[in-house]
């Protein structure tokens, strides 16, 4: 490869590097989160209606052995990233082909080293963990080619979230999606056990990689700048290693619950963890559509803050319901929804369920951090966490080898890592106030769990469930309105909106005359 080349013709342009103002970009990123949610309601029926019934047919002993291979993998695939798309995202300016053309020649460098070193290195998981069966070493294998596929989405992904074209992000993932677990469900229906999972990771990464080099065509020029890519891995590095110490700090419970408890225990620990923390998934994105917003208006202060608690707000309104609806029916949701073999985790699940409540919103300000180009706080306080995370784990399972034991010593690092955060945002943007409005949401959540354990002894059949859930949710509704008025002018704001636009529409059409609109509400 050359140090420079002549951009092929027929390829797609370089994305231009001047941005549109900061009201367009709020208001594309506004449209982001709304069309990321429809697809993420569309996409949580099937992955609900899927789960439910790979609970139900999987053993808990199947999902620890996945927990242990996808644990072995991501160390891998964590080494592989080098954090150079998030520093794309982060820069001001957009990238031009020559440093898109260096990424990826050197993730697909990468990640063919990573891939051949997974497959010499597969044997020693049974060393480690030698619960896991003999043939868990090729479903290691199996899974480490899923890393090519992913690299091939990379750029083309890089280039649709740069450019906040999450209609397209969404329609991607959620065919992704729909890949993993229609592959699963076939699979696990044929007694395929954990390999079930495994394949469907793989095929999911195919179609993922396929389908978005369909949306956003890159081909890649001959160009290698290696004074481009060391520029990128300042930034990069830096945010990867703070992924790092994440990661170290979330693999205790692999590790930790994996070698020392059982693959039954993760089992149980990991079904809990996967339920408790679901709402990370709203969070998740609107974390995802917070950074590029929010890195491109670093020069406004004032709408910067106003964004960031907007976003906390959004994230906190679905984790503070969830929250009360487990904390008031959580026995009822397991056994009517995932069997009664499960119960065993309730106890731990109630434990990451209030975790989460406490600590979703390290997210959305870690990206805040990170869109102000700081990920040396975040990487200290993530090194600062992880020690903590280790060493109370650790003394609470040598107490209780239980799910609950694992779950009580993890929660304790999340409440020290919220604290700092607060603490980190305050000095460097003052003017932010993330939690100020979240005292209604958490008076909604404490409702319904009150009264969903009066409801509790009545709930034991899927309409009933059902009917409770709906109930849950007006009960919180009416509380957070009730004691939050600004939400409440927002919603009748946005329901007239909603009236003059479909009125208006009806005039146009010759269904309604326009003397008939009122006034105040004609467009």
């Amino acid at each position: 490869m050359t140090d420079q080349a002549p951009e092929p013709a027929g390829t797609a342009p370089s994305t231009p590097s001047a941005t549109p103002d900061s009201a367009a970009i709020r208001r594309r990123a506004r449209l982001g989160v709304v069309l990321l949610g429809a697809r993420t309601v569309l996409q949580q029926l099937t992955i609900l209606v899927a789960n439910v019934y790979l609970t139900r047919t999987l053993k808990p002993a199947d999902y620890g052995v996945f927990a242990i291979i996808q644990f072995a993998l991501a160390l891998f695939t964590l080494l592989g990233d080098a954090g150079l798309g998030t520093a794309l995202i982060q820069k001001h300016a957009g990238p031009d082909r020559s440093e898109l053309s260096t990424i990826w020649w050197f993730q697909l460098s990468l990640s063919t080293v990573i891939v051949g070193v997974t497959f010499v290195a597969a044997p020693w998981v049974l060393t480690f963990w030698p619960d896991l069966p003999e043939g868990s070493v090729w479903l290691l294998r199996g899974l480490a080619l899923g890393l090519l596929f992913t690299m091939l989405r990379a750029v083309p992904m890089l280039l649709l979230e740069r450019n906040l074209r999450y209609e397209w992000i969404g329609t991607l993932e959620f065919a992704g999606t729909v890949a993993f677990y229609g592959t699963a469900v076939l699979m696990a229906s044929r007694g395929a056990g954990a390999t079930s999972l495994v394949s469907a990771s793989v095929i999911q990464s195919f179609a993922l990689a396929f389908a978005a080099n369909l949306v956003q065509p890159f081909r890649p020029s001959l160009i290698f700048d290696r004074e481009r890519l060391r520029a990128l891995v300042r930034f990069g590095f830096a945010f990867q290693g703070k992924n790092m110490i994440g990661f170290i700090n979330q693999a205790v419970t692999p590790l930790f619950a994996g070698a020392r408890l059982g693959k039954v225990v993760l089992g149980h620990v990991q079904f809990a963890q996967n339920i408790g923390y679901f709402p990370s998934l709203p969070v998740g994105i609107v974390s995802r559509v917070t950074f590029p917003l929010l890195s491109r208006l670093q020069g406004d202060r004032a709408a910067f803050a106003s964004e960031l608690e907007r976003a906390v707000l959004l994230c906190g309104i679905p984790t503070f319901w969830f929250t009360g609806l487990v904390l008031g029916t959580g026995p009822a949701i397991v056994s009517v929804v995932y069997s009664d073999k499960w119960l065993p985790a309730v106890p731990a699940l109630y434990v990451y369920t209030l975790t989460f409540a406490i600590g979703f919103y390290f997210t959305i300000i870690g990206s805040a951090l990170d869109a102000l180009g700081k990920p040396q706080v975040l990487l200290r306080l993530f090194i600062a966490v992880a020690l903590i995370n280790w060493l109370c784990v650790i003394v609470a399972t040598s107490i209780g080898h239980s799910p609950l034991a694992f779950a009580l010593g993890y929660c304790i690092h999340v409440l020290v890592g919220n604290v700092a955060i607060l603490v980190a945002l305050k000095q460097l943007l003052p003017e932010a106030r993330p939690l100020a409005r979240l005292g209604a949401p958490a008076a909604g959540a404490a409702v319904v769990a009150f009264a969903g354990r009066y409801a509790l002894p009545f709930i034991h059949s899927p309409l009933r469930l059902s009917a409770w859930v709906l109930i849950a949710l007006a009960l919180f509704a009416a509380v957070v309105l009730l004691l939050d008025r600004s939400l409440w002018r927002a919603l009748q704001v946005a329901l007239r909106g909603l009236t003059a636009s479909g009125r208006a529409r009806a005039t146009a059409a010759g269904v309604v005359p326009d003397a008939a609109i009122p006034p105040s509400t004609r467009s």
